[in-house]
């Protein structure tokens, strides 16, 4: 039986978003995608139906039976691949949000002053109406001496059911890019936009947060922050990005350049997520650059291997280029 690997439709879509992005800044201007390809593409985005699709994907089978020379041997069977049936998810009965809370944080320690900020947010009345059992509010984590706050998108199903953002694959990658950035866990928190996971309004379960959402819970973002006093900012992905610059940029092309959070340096990278779905040597080149200048911000410096880690290997000398410079 064939390996299976399932991926979340959506994590696919922004994936494959950022990619094309990221080759338009490479000066590519043309990509070759098929009609089924396409169509498949608007499945997942919910702009087109599973039924359709399937119909024309059935229809297309047939057209090739019907045009294909017999064969000389037993014919093997033709197998159609239907794409997923959309499900209908219901959206629940939710009040509208209230105006983002007014926090002061109390006197104390940094630990102590961020330890109230998760009290807040774990018995914060609008973020356990946005759960349901087993879930719990996803609360960061790390040192409360970081120099490197890590805000991540909207928490995923598995961060939710922990409570504790950066759980899973994403945050395996995060700790291993931190550890070969010669950081320990001393130096780093980590924590999500969010205290919920944004309602899904899509048969697949995953959306970005809407304007509101981000605004109830950028007070929470902000309390970690002031809490810690972190020396630099690393917002993984577009949504902290967007979130924390209050802004709609590009993070291909924002991204490897510093910006400012509240007097802050800021840095914006991809998710690891992006990293997951795309492991090719340039894409993990691109967000070891990023994470060479934060390396620097805070006082490492890169050794040479460093440097040059996810670099393609010097092409090997030819006697073809022996000739031609002789």
């Amino acid at each position: 039986m064939p390996h299976v690997v399932v991926i979340d439709p959506v994590e696919a879509i922004d994936a494959l978003l950022a990619e094309l992005h990221r080759q338009k800044a490479a000066g590519v201007r043309r990509v070759s995608v098929s009609d089924e390809s396409l169509l498949a593409l608007k499945v997942l985005a919910g702009t087109a139906s599973p039924d359709v699709a399937r119909a024309t994907t059935s229809a297309q089978a047939v057209v090739s039976v019907a045009t294909a020379r017999p064969p000389a041997a037993t014919p093997r069977p033709i197998v159609v691949t239907s794409p997923v049936p959309k499900v209908t998810v219901p959206a629940p009965e939710l009040h509208p949000l209230p105006a983002p809370r007014a926090l002061t944080l109390p006197a104390g320690t940094k630990a102590e002053r961020l330890a109230w900020v998760h009290q807040q947010i774990s018995r914060c009345p609008v973020t356990l109406e946005h759960l349901k059992a087993p879930q719990k509010p996803v609360l960061g984590h790390g040192s409360a001496e970081a120099k490197i706050l890590f805000v991540g998108e909207a928490p995923t199903l598995e961060e939710v059911e922990a409570g504790r953002a950066f759980v899973g694959p994403a945050g395996e990658l995060l700790r291993k890019i931190v550890a070969v950035a010669s950081l320990s866990e001393k130096d780093i928190y980590v924590t999500s936009l969010m205290g919920w996971r944004p309602e899904p309004p899509t048969a697949y379960g995953k959306r970005p947060p809407n304007a509101s959402e981000v605004a109830f819970n950028l007070t929470y973002v902000r309390a970690q922050i002031e809490a810690i006093q972190p020396q630099v900012i690393v917002a993984l992905g577009a949504q902290a990005f967007e979130a924390l610059i209050q802004a709609k940029r590009t993070i291909t092309q924002e991204r490897g350049h510093w910006h400012e959070f509240e007097g802050r340096p800021l840095m914006p990278t991809f998710h690891p997520n992006y990293l997951l779905h795309n492991s090719s040597l340039t894409a993990k080149r691109t967000v070891w650059e990023d994470f060479l200048l934060v390396m620097e911000k805070v006082g490492l410096v890169p050794t040479e291997k460093q440097r040059g880690f996810f670099l393609a290997p010097p092409r090997p000398v030819s006697t073809d280029d022996v000739d031609g410079e002789a």
